[in-house]
C-alpha cells in the first residue's frame, strides 16, 4: 500500500479501508456533511485515490476503534502530502 496516515498520537500507520473493493473518500465541498454515507466517493484504484487526496479529498482509514475520515498526516510513498 502506497498510502497511509501516521497517527499523531501513537505514530502508528493507518491504512485506507475498502468497501465493496473500492477506497472510500469524501469530497471537501460537502463541508460538515462530508462524512455522511450519501456523500461518500468510491474509487477503484489506488492511483484514483491518490489523485483525489492531492485535490483535497479526505480518505477513510482503519483505526483501533472505528474507521475515521481523515485529511491530515497523509503520506504517499513515504512522503507527507497533507
Amino acid at each position: 500500500m502506497r498510502v497511509y496516515r501516521l497517527d499523531p498520537n501513537t505514530r502508528s500507520k493507518q491504512y485506507p479501508i475498502t468497501q465493496d473493493g473500492c477506497f472510500v473518500l469524501a469530497n471537501p465541498e460537502h463541508g460538515n456533511e462530508r462524512h455522511y454515507a450519501k456523500n461518500k466517493v468510491l474509487v477503484h484504484t489506488e492511483q484514483e485515490m491518490i489523485d483525489l487526496i492531492i485535490q483535497g479529498y479526505s480518505v477513510r482509514v482503519g483505526t483501533d476503534k472505528a474507521p475515521s475520515l481523515v485529511r491530515r498526516n497523509i503520506f504517499i510513498d513515504g512522503e507527507q502530502v497533507t
